[in-house]
């Protein structure tokens, strides 16, 4: 898929959300290489567009129960398999909320584990990520997983698998000492995983 405190506390503190995977931002150092998973390539004719993933602007109306504000674009990664873009947005984290919104072609016929299999072993989910228990309804094979992010941050990521392209969206939050992902999704886990989809579904009518 630390993507000023606005409203919604999480566990008594001001919880904010939006991360950055992939793609070689300035926080390189710390993020997974965005090239996409060597089964999610070569789908046809499909021919991707930068203008299908969520723009800052878009950003703003959809995070305000996140508390996360002020979104930048730190980098767009245009390509002929995959499309990125990186988000940085400020929070009660002194560290900055990272976003990513990819779009990567799938090959013809592949399974939604395989897809997600690649995502691991290519680095687009952290190591040790785990599935948590959604209960949202998406149309396709979709899953959320959870993580500790390099930064500190708890890391959230969605991805979707319809008509053979992937969809990613990515958030981190802040976490606080003694917390893990798993038990921030569990006391928020629709705001987390509205946020998730509501990305994935712009990037769902961008492309009509």
């Amino acid at each position: 898929m630390e993507h000023n405190p606005r409203s919604f506390k999480l566990l008594s503190i001001v919880l904010l959300i939006l991360p950055a995977l992939a793609c070689q931002t300035i926080t390189k150092a710390i993020m997974p290489n965005p090239a996409p998973p060597n089964p999610l390539a070569n789908s046809g004719e499909v021919s991707l567009s930068m203008d299908w993933l969520v723009s800052t602007e878009e950003l703003s109306p959809i995070s305000t129960d996140i508390g996360i504000v002020e979104w930048k674009s730190i980098q767009d990664t245009p390509g002929e398999n995959r499309v990125c873009r990186s988000f940085q947005g400020v929070s009660w984290s002194a560290t900055p909320n990272e976003g990513m919104n990819c779009i990567f072609k799938a090959t013809s016929g592949i399974s939604f584990d395989g897809v997600i299999k690649s995502m691991f072993s290519d680095g687009q989910f952290v190591k040790g990520e785990q599935a948590v228990n959604s209960t949202l309804s998406m149309d396709g094979e979709f899953a959320i997983y959870a993580g500790n992010f390099p930064n500190g941050h708890a890391v959230f990521d969605l991805v979707l698998l319809k008509d053979n392209l992937i969809y990613w969206s990515s958030v981190t939050l802040g976490l606080p000492v003694g917390e893990t992902p798993e038990g921030i999704y569990k006391s928020a886990p629709g705001v987390i995983d509205a946020f998730l989809a509501n990305v994935v579904k712009i990037n769902l009518e961008k492309r009509k």
